[in-house]
């Protein structure tokens, strides 16, 4: 019984960092507006501001020709 006390009772007394935050980058292409069809992808992210970062690149980049005003991006908090 000792020997299960002692490490129970370490566990319970060191602090745990534990971040509950997350932060989600929702990219959007093609919804809106005239256009019938729409692709969306969410993207987990370690802070605010890198999702902020990625977002702007995705929203600046072009690939194949497709105009980059057909791609949006937003930054969501979750728990």
């Amino acid at each position: 019984m000792k020997r299960l006390l002692l490490p129970l009772l370490a566990a319970l007394a060191l602090p745990t960092a534990v971040n509950a935050e997350s932060y989600w980058l929702i990219l959007t292409y093609g919804l809106g507006g005239n256009h019938q069809s729409g692709s969306l992808e969410k993207i987990e992210m370690p802070s605010a501001e890198i999702c902020e970062n990625e977002g702007r690149k995705w929203e600046l980049s072009t690939s194949q020709g497709v105009s980059s005003k057909l791609r949006r991006f937003h930054c969501v908090k979750g728990k």
